[in-house]
């Protein structure tokens, strides 16, 4: 009697099918492991923003809490204290342009064109950044939100008036640039977010 040669076509099509489901069952498992990092990423931005957010507005506070006195961006003589606006952002109060004692102080104002968020060595120097209220810091973060003030000079205090008198420093109002850096819950995540406020007394 002569024995039928198996041909193992039903093996290989099963071992075929086997590794296409295998494919299949470790690419969903890749997708859903990099969802689940997106996801993730996407609640440490928004941790980021919301710090950076929080130390902003307490910027625009300090700013509108705090008096305004010419004497405390002026650049010849140097203004000094606490308040004063340097060119080395001394407490997180920053002015690099030129402004000589003068009787004309909104003609005599050159604001800086330096940008000193972009130097890391502000961010890592406590002398040189305000720092976000504890109790207004938000839970999660690895680090505390920061902040820093620019004096830019003057701008017109009556967005009305077109062509305010130079000479007349009553129609003039103090103008500050407010940036703030926070991170999320990884030092990786980081967001930056500015504003200029007009201080209206």
């Amino acid at each position: 009697m002569k024995m039928k040669t198996q041909k193992g076509s039903v093996l290989l099509i099963s071992l075929v099918f086997l590794l296409l489901l295998t494919i299949v069952g470790v690419t969903a498992m890749n997708i859903s492991t990099l969802q689940e990092h997106m996801a993730g990423n996407y609640r440490d931005q928004d941790l980021a923003f919301q710090a950076a957010e929080a130390a902003l507005l307490e910027g625009e506070q300090w700013v509108k809490s705090n008096s305004f006195e010419l004497s405390q961006v002026y650049t010849n003589p140097q203004a000094t204290g606490v308040n004063a606006f340097t060119a080395t952002c001394n407490n997180g109060l920053c002015f690099d342009g030129t402004f000589p004692s003068s009787s004309a102080p909104v003609t005599s104002c050159v604001p800086g064109t330096t940008t000193p968020w972009t130097s890391s060595t502000l961010w890592s120097t406590a002398t040189r950044y305000h720092q976000l209220a504890a109790a207004d810091q938000m839970q999660g973060t690895v680090q505390n939100a920061r902040y820093i003030i620019e004096f830019r000079c003057f701008t017109p205090r009556d967005s009305s008036n077109a062509s305010p008198d130079p000479s007349d420093y009553a129609q003039w109002s103090p103008l500050f640039r407010i940036t703030a850096l926070a991170s999320g819950s990884s030092a990786d995540s980081q967001v930056m977010l500015q504003s200029t406020y007009k201080k209206i007394d």
